[in-house]
């Protein structure tokens, strides 16, 4: 028994800790979205040892190697640990995966060239030719078309055939119709715009709002929700929002037929989300008139805006806030959404419902 005790020592004593051979040595490694990188650990003196590697705390693999690949872009932490009886080895990465970026070419167009989605709110042009999907598609490469969004949150998603760059200055303009003095009428549409952080060319990532002049004022209400009910005919839409107000958007006899989106995919009701932003409507003698704000939004007579030859409303990506009014430093965009941003009634011109002609990308000239 002692001689098996003496040799079972002997042997123990003999166990060398991991002596570990990285394929990847480097403590920051660059990444690409959807593209392989291969992490593996080898042994310098022949001593078997374990492995563990961890994604951001998350244990993902317990053998030699490592594949990871990245879903989106972002920073990412991976651990590794090499062990024994004797002893163990760590290492940590920190891997940069980019947002994937589409580069300006000589052939590149400063114009829309695709519509990813049109889901406009109930409006008095919605279903008629100003009101319908084929419509929207008729902002590929102009700014002279016209869509109507329709009441509050109804949108449109747009891109072009590059990412757009964040440069000094205003990157953007999008062109609407509002008019100017005296009888101003403008129609506020809320811009928000979003990254292909996971390179799909779909408007799936995360979006950032650009915070015009009204973003931070108590008028303004943050994460408002309204819910619209289709009446099925030519009627008054019912609407409710999570500020416990009830209302309805009117129809008028110039518009004979249905307000709600009848192409919608929820025939019932629909909801819309995002930033309400104070009525502007009132009357200049008796004409009924929309006062424009300050600056940040389209569709909207802002003072310093191409509105005397052009009719378009100037945007900064550096104005990019997230969900939480945290700025937010974007090098590129790929994705632009354009929302109606007040819930309010003109009377006998109807609900205030922002249009949009076009955009271009402003550093392409």
């Amino acid at each position: 028994m002692l001689f098996c005790l003496f040799l079972f020592s002997c042997k123990k004593d003999n166990v060398l800790g991991p002596d570990v051979n990285l394929l990847i040595k480097e403590d920051a490694v660059q990444a690409k979205v959807a593209v392989v990188t291969n992490f593996s650990a080898g042994t310098n003196n022949g001593q078997a040892f374990q492995h563990e590697w961890k994604l951001d705390g998350k244990v993902v693999s317990t053998i030699f190697n490592y594949n990871f690949i990245a879903a989106k872009a972002g920073t990412y932490v991976l651990a590794y640990k090499g062990y024994n009886e004797a002893g163990e080895f760590t290492h940590n990465y920190t891997i940069t995966v980019p947002v994937p970026v589409v580069g300006i070419t000589p052939t590149s167009s400063k114009y829309i060239s695709r519509i990813l989605d049109y889901l406009p709110a109930p409006g008095q042009f919605v279903n008629e030719t100003l009101g319908k999907p084929e419509q929207a598609q008729k902002l590929i490469g102009s700014t002279t078309n016209l869509i109507s969004l329709g009441g509050f949150g109804g949108y449109i998603i747009f891109g072009f055939d590059h990412s757009v760059v964040n440069n000094t200055g205003n990157d953007l303009a999008i062109y609407g119709n509002p008019s100017g003095a005296p009888y101003h009428f403008s129609e506020p549409g809320v811009v928000m715009v979003s990254q292909d952080s996971n390179g799909n060319g779909l408007a799936d990532d995360e979006w950032y709002e650009l915070a015009g002049s009204e973003y931070s004022k108590a008028t303004t209400i943050k994460n408002y929700e309204i819910t619209y009910t289709n009446p099925k005919a030519f009627a008054n839409v019912s609407w409710k929002d999570n500020q416990g107000n009830s209302g309805e958007v009117k129809v008028n006899n110039f518009h004979k037929h249905n307000f709600y989106p009848e192409f919608a995919a929820n025939q019932e009701t629909i909801t819309f989300k995002g930033t309400l932003l104070p009525p502007s409507t009132g009357k200049a003698g008796s004409i009924v008139i929309s006062s424009p704000f300050d600056w940040g939004y389209t569709d909207s007579y802002s003072t310093g805006d191409d509105y005397k030859t052009n009719l378009y409303n100037s945007f900064d990506l550096s104005w990019a806030v997230d969900k939480n009014g945290n700025k937010v430093d974007l090098k590129t965009i790929d994705f632009v959404k354009v929302y109606t941003g007040q819930n309010a009634d003109a009377g006998s011109l109807g609900e205030i419902s922002t249009e949009v002609k076009g955009a271009v990308d402003l550093g392409i000239k």
